[in-house]
């Protein structure tokens, strides 16, 4: 089992969202600005432009249907590319979405994965000369930790011991290495120190539930291996 100190306000994380790396990209022709009079259609970043339509409404059925544990499955337009900046008297031949698919711990990476592409066949059967295509470049899924596990337990009363309340409990949809733990079946939560106000210097941790989460590592450590 493992405490993962993630900066989690000295809330117990026992679920959060996995997250999906999607490319959709489209085609169209390269030329001279001067030669593409009555093609303009053909330009890659016009056609992605048609094409955010239908994503952005799939983008919000998404968001909704897959919501868990209070949090909406957020999904990130996390950059486009097309064309060439260097040359801009030419016309992109190609132009790429790259979205961030939060994906809640009840619904397989496959699944999320197909209801996508679902979206995206449908496009590239209205648009088969688009050349479209479709990518999935990062897949982590979501993790979680039963409730009733001895190690939550054993949180849960250290915290009350050492600050005097019990902890609340939080759904995320950041991702963590428990992603990965508990995949090889190390039962994973996520539980640290407060991250305090984000400004320009970026992340900060308060001195006072640094102390504090470290008495509580130590004493759910005892706990757990029978120290008394």
């Amino acid at each position: 089992m493992c405490i993962l100190g993630e900066p989690t306000d000295m809330k117990l994380v026992l679920e959060h969202f996995g997250s999906m790396w999607v490319r959709i990209s489209c085609t169209g022709i390269y030329v001279h600005t001067a030669f593409c009079e009555g093609r303009e259609e053909m330009n890659s970043i016009r056609r992605m432009d048609e094409l955010m339509a239908t994503i952005m409404q799939w983008i919000g059925e998404w968001e909704k249907s897959a919501s868990y544990g209070g949090r909406k499955a957020i999904v990130n337009l996390g950059g486009i590319r097309g064309g060439h900046a260097w040359r801009a008297s030419r016309t992109p031949e190609k132009t790429d979405l790259f979205l961030d698919v939060r994906v809640p711990p009840n619904i397989a990476m496959s699944d999320a994965r197909r209801d996508i592409q679902k979206v995206f066949h449908a496009m590239r059967k209205q648009h088969p000369d688009w050349g479209l295509e479709f990518e999935t470049y990062v897949s982590v899924p979501g993790a979680r930790i039963s409730e009733d596990h001895p190690l939550v337990h054993a949180i849960e009363g250290n915290h009350a011991q050492v600050t005097g309340t019990p902890p609340q409990r939080d759904v995320v949809t950041w991702c963590s290495d428990a992603s990965v733990l508990t995949r090889y079946a190390v039962e994973t939560v996520n539980y640290g120190p407060s991250s305090g106000p984000r400004d320009a210097e970026g992340e900060k941790v308060k001195i006072e539930t640094l102390v504090d989460i470290t008495k509580v590592y130590a004493l759910t450590a005892a706990e757990l291996c029978g120290v008394q």
